[in-house]
């Protein structure tokens, strides 16, 4: 079996809403970043379903859910494979195609070739679709550098037809990172701890020259009895109140502070008395 394969069965594990897949996929909902391009059918199929299904048309918030609905794919398919083999495959513009559920939304990722970055001490080294990069602090990077060509063709392509800024743009990218990093390092190891999950983040994301770079990326702690919850502190929204029914989500940067943490903790209350019911019924 192939290595991206052997790693590609403990990230489904993970989690049921990751969903790569090695290989040309079938269908026609596949898209690449080319497709996107300014002028391009697909590009204006995506800002038309997304201005109606946000109920607006302002540039900076269709260019954030539409870079938002195609990067999770992308950066939780990366990020996993990192987090849990110290893997980093080939996510280049050419070499995926981002797969969409309807004219909108996104949830998979396809890789077309099996190349990717390890370290010496990975089993499959030798393999001729791996390069070995001499530590972790170079496979790391090697990811940010991938996240940030790939998804910074897809920025340059909403800016010119859009009409909106870069950084706002580059600040979702970083939220996606972050977001992603708490979400998969909890999940892969439950006995992580803040300081772990903020040095990650530190060394991703804290480069001086990378357009990930921002200090506006924190993490909130909350604890109710025996459980404790790490939550990403985002700096951009996900505009769901602007939908038909929609609400400010519970870490939505519009609530405060103080809002924000009532609402994680409601959340961790409800999950962990739930977690009681079932224990006492299986007792």
């Amino acid at each position: 079996m192939h290595p991206l394969e052997q790693t590609l069965i403990r990230v489904r594990q993970l989690s049921p809403y990751l969903k790569p897949q090695l290989g040309i996929p079938s269908g026609t909902e596949w898209r690449t970043v080319a497709d996107l391009a300014p002028g391009s059918a697909q590009l204006e199929t995506l800002i038309t379903a997304t201005e109606a299904y946000l109920n607006t048309r302002a540039p900076a918030i269709v260019a954030s859910a539409i870079l938002q609905n195609y990067q999770w794919p992308l950066i939780t398919t990366a990020m996993a494979y990192f987090l849990i083999d110290r893997r980093v495959p080939d996510i280049s513009a050419a070499n995926t195609l981002t797969g969409y559920d309807n004219e909108r939304k996104a949830s998979r990722l396809a890789l077309l070739s099996s190349r990717f970055a390890t370290l010496p001490t990975d089993l499959a080294a030798n393999h001729p679709d791996a390069t070995v990069l001499p530590d972790t602090t170079a496979l790391r990077s090697a990811l940010r550098s991938h996240i940030e060509a790939h998804l910074g063709m897809l920025i340059n392509h909403l800016c010119i037809r859009l009409g909106c800024k870069p950084r706002g743009l580059w600040l979702n990218v970083a939220d996606c990172c972050a977001g992603t990093l708490v979400w998969l390092m909890q999940a892969h190891n439950p006995s992580i701890t803040l300081s772990q999950i903020e040095a990650e983040i530190t060394a991703l994301l804290r480069e001086r020259s990378s357009p990930l770079n921002s200090r506006q990326i924190g993490l909130i702690q909350l604890r109710y009895g025996g459980h404790c919850r790490i939550v990403h502190d985002r700096a951009t929204c996900c505009y769901w109140y602007k939908t038909d029914g929609g609400d400010y989500c519970a870490t939505c940067p519009h609530r405060t502070s103080a809002d924000r943490r009532q609402q994680l903790l409601a959340h961790i209350v409800h999950d962990a008395q739930a977690q009681a019911t079932v224990e006492e019924v299986l007792v």
